[in-house]
């Protein structure tokens, strides 16, 4: 990851995500909800409207980085 970079990261099992707060001003930190599991992520590309869907493990165990500038 580039010097600068702020990522925001999804973790599965339970649903957490974590970002810094200058990617949200006054909402930075830790949130989860140990109720719920990620099960599927789809990613479109808003110029071809190409869509990729991605499964998850069965365990629902997995990271999602986004990283913004």
């Amino acid at each position: 990851m580039a010097t600068g970079d702020t990522p925001i990261i999804i973790n599965g099992g339970s649903v957490s995500i974590e970002f810094d707060v200058n990617t949200f001003p006054n909402k930075g930190g830790k949130h989860s909800n140990d109720q719920k599991k990620i099960v599927s992520v789809e990613v479109t590309d808003d110029n071809t409207e190409q869509m990729q869907n991605i499964t998850i493990p069965a365990n629902g165990k997995c990271t999602i980085r986004i990283t913004t500038r």
